[in-house]
């Protein structure tokens, strides 16, 4: 019998976590802030170096891949807006 769906869920996240924290995201390094689950895309909120201010929220689909995130990551260009631009890596729309 398979594992427990909650508990499928909160390995992929780990995984996705471990997987982008530290990446290279124009140069510096990638700080995962937080990620939701909402059902059905997972929206992942990235901080480049010790920058809070200029964050980006990574709108990921569930059959995304790791690959998918950071692709998305390495197109991060700086934008000097302080709101969190939203980057869709293989989004459901």
């Amino acid at each position: 019998m398979g594992a427990e769906p909650h508990l499928e869920t909160e390995r992929s996240l780990d995984s996705l976590f471990s997987a982008l924290d530290g990446k290279l995201a124009d140069g510096l390094p990638a700080r995962i802030l937080g990620i939701y689950d909402d059902g059905k895309e997972w929206w992942i909120q990235v901080a480049r170096g010790d920058d809070d201010i200029n964050t980006i929220v990574v709108r990921l689909s569930r059959f995304a891949s790791v690959f998918n995130a950071v692709a998305a990551l390495r197109r991060w260009n700086w934008s000097g807006t302080n709101a969190p631009r939203i980057v869709r890596a293989m989004s459901l729309v």
